[in-house]
């Protein structure tokens, strides 16, 4: 695989964890999910916590249900803005029924514009959803 030259998508596999670590440490510095939680997404979800690759490097993560609920979702801070989350993001609503939805923090204005630009719309509001924050509920339904 060395020398690849386009990002793949792929499940996790378990000796994984510690890149998936060091992305949420990056994308989620306050917050970043434990191991022990990331294991768990792993044992509940095997077909659906897929990362995307390039080279033997994991550059993102998206983990969903076949409800189409987005659980987490991450990129490498070095990696943004290179349509590799529209790829985890594609790959993700390709794989559900009705379509995709999920939180998000209220302030986090980056990943809102993002979801916007997916076609998501904001169906929702949770009070505290976040200890110190609202979050919105996003969505966007399938077309058949």
């Amino acid at each position: 695989m060395t020398g690849e030259l386009f990002p793949k998508i792929r499940p996790l596999g378990f000796g994984d964890i510690a890149e998936i670590l060091e992305i949420e440490e990056q994308a989620f510095p306050k917050t970043p999910y434990s191991k022990e939680t990331l294991l768990f997404y792993a044992h509940r979800y095997p077909d659906t916590f897929v990362v995307v690759e390039s080279d033997d490097e994991i550059l993102g993560y998206i983990i969903f249900d076949l409800s189409g609920h987005i659980h987490s979702t991450a990129v490498r801070t070095g990696n943004r803005k290179k349509g590799l989350g529209s790829k985890l993001f594609m790959h993700a609503l390709a794989h559900t029924e009705k379509g995709l939805w999920l939180e998000v923090r209220t302030r986090n204005d980056g990943a809102i514009a993002f979801y916007k630009r997916m076609g998501m719309h904001v169906i929702g509001k949770i009070p505290r959803y976040y200890e110190n924050d609202d979050a919105l509920v996003m969505a966007l339904k399938h077309n058949h």
